[in-house]
């Protein structure tokens, strides 16, 4: 959805988040629009490939915030993923073949 092409379009000193998905979002075009002055911040929470791989090229651009992809791991988002493995474990368990 945000390419280059898209990029063009906007306007200048755009900042761009992404927490949805990351294949929404072409990293090499936000490197090139923080680079080319286009983009004035990006912040990422997804990345094209899940671990992002060394070379991904927002590494080492100013202006950039990465955190990695754990928007689950809260409090209440740890307890309901235990509760939902218990119950897959009892309805394994409790199941008549």
């Amino acid at each position: 959805m945000i390419n280059m092409d898209s990029l063009i379009r906007m306007k200048d000193g755009v900042g761009i988040v992404n927490c949805a998905r990351g294949g929404v979002v072409d990293e090499g075009a936000l490197s090139e629009g923080l680079k080319n002055g286009k983009i004035s911040f990006v912040g990422l929470d997804v990345y094209e490939k899940e671990p992002p791989t060394p070379d991904n090229p927002l590494f080492g651009c100013e202006r950039v915030i990465l955190t990695p992809h754990v928007g689950a791991q809260t409090f209440e988002g740890q307890e309901r993923v235990s509760v939902e493995v218990a119950n897959v474990i009892k309805e394994f368990f409790l199941r008549k073949e």
